[in-house]
């Protein structure tokens, strides 16, 4: 490769520079790093890397789909442990190509869960350790242990944990939410115990204003507009009654109600829809005793935020085979679901088309964020607080 005439580069306009860059992948970026020192400093320059990611440019979006694919044994507390978890990058078209090679995760364990992006950065996590980590740059961060978790020794599979990423403008401050609960027999506790992660400190601390007991659902898991959204729960009986909100600024809870007619038992995840919460509701099965038969799948869209009376049921889809749906992607037409065994297949929401992608984990394993390309490095942003 002939040597770039750094002179030359000089030369031209950094707001020209900027505007030409910013509309780069960032896979191309990364090899412009190696050009030369002035595209360095530039590619690496906080100023840049928050404009290429808030630049508008839908080839930068990409699927990031964690799975589990485990042994072959049945029933046995040591298969959470014998398998591996995988986290793939994915075209955002029909084609669903892979984008860069898979990541085997660190963690063994069956349970390892996905949440985010919060400015392009994911967060992975399960009872033994959380990562925040970045697809495009392949970068992680491993999380500190708590005091809170240090101390307990019952910390196992049977623990309901979740995690979620996200950052506080007024401080310029990533956090990360954990939640536990605990089944402490004979008593339930009907709260859930949340901590806090501050990247600025790099150490955890407990809330302890928790209005309800928070159900650790594996795709009922979203950040919207800063505020990270759960599955709220009454301990007794298990009734999952509102979406609990978290806003990561003020660190305040608040319970949004669901529309009403939901049926208790009902499946219902949470996503993103026309920049919309939206509900998908589905019939819960269990497809190691239940015949496996299509369902029909609901899907409600919150017009104003927080407004109980703007749900709005915006489509009635199937019936389908549906074991968990995943996310809303391919702007915004297609809904990603998992089906039986395991299977990713894909369902168009207006001509309900399904297309089968040709990939499989673990039942009840698979999880999806859609994502877009950063080059916000989270052990930069860290050392920026040393």
């Amino acid at each position: 490769m002939e040597e770039v005439d750094s002179l030359r580069i000089k030369q031209i306009p950094h707001d020209v520079m900027i505007d030409i860059l910013k509309n780069l992948p960032g896979k191309s970026l990364l090899r412009f790093k190696c050009v030369s020192k002035t595209w360095y400093n530039l590619v690496n320059s906080s100023n840049f890397t928050d404009i290429h990611y808030n630049h508008d440019c839908l080839s930068n979006d990409f699927v990031l789909l964690k799975r589990y694919i485990g042994n072959d044994e049945i029933d046995a507390e040591s298969n959470y442990y014998k398998g591996h978890n995988i986290l793939s990058c994915h075209s955002i078209d029909e084609s669903f190509k892979s984008r860069a090679p898979n990541v085997t995760y660190f963690d063994n364990y069956i349970g390892v869960s996905i949440a985010g992006p919060c400015n392009g950065i994911v967060c992975i996590g399960s009872y033994r350790t959380i990562f925040l980590y970045n697809p495009t740059l392949r970068e992680f961060w491993e999380l500190p242990p708590s005091q809170y978790s240090s101390t307990r020794q019952d910390l196992n599979h049977t623990m309901q944990i979740v995690a979620g990423i996200g950052f506080d403008p007024k401080t310029n401050d990533y956090k990360v939410i954990r939640i536990f609960n605990f089944d402490e027999y004979p008593l339930i506790k009907d709260v859930s115990t949340i901590e806090i992660y501050n990247l600025s400190t790099n150490s955890w601390r407990e809330i302890d204003e928790v209005p309800s007991m928070i159900h650790p659902s594996r795709c009922f898991k979203v950040l919207f507009n800063g505020v990270f959204h759960l599955c709220g729960t009454m301990a007794s009986p298990m009734v999952e009654n509102w979406i609990v909100s978290f806003n990561f600024s003020t660190e305040l809870f608040q319970n949004i109600p669901y529309p009403d007619g939901l049926v208790d038992m009902q499946g219902k995840n949470l996503v993103i829809l026309n920049e919309c919460l939206a509900l998908i509701c589905y019939p819960t099965m269990y497809f190691w005793f239940d015949e496996q038969m299509p369902q029909m799948v609901d899907i409600w869209v919150m017009k104003e935020y927080g407004v109980k009376e703007s749900w709005t049921k915006e489509f009635t889809i199937g019936p389908i085979f549906i074991q968990t749906p995943l996310s809303i992607w391919k702007n915004e037409t297609e809904m990603l679901i998992e089906s039986k065994n395991g299977e990713l297949v894909s369902c168009n929401l207006l001509s309900q088309e399904i297309k089968n992608l040709d990939i499989s984990g673990d039942a009840e394993t698979l999880e999806v964020v859609v994502c877009k390309e950063s080059l916000i490095s989270i052990k930069k942003e860290r050392e920026e607080w040393l």
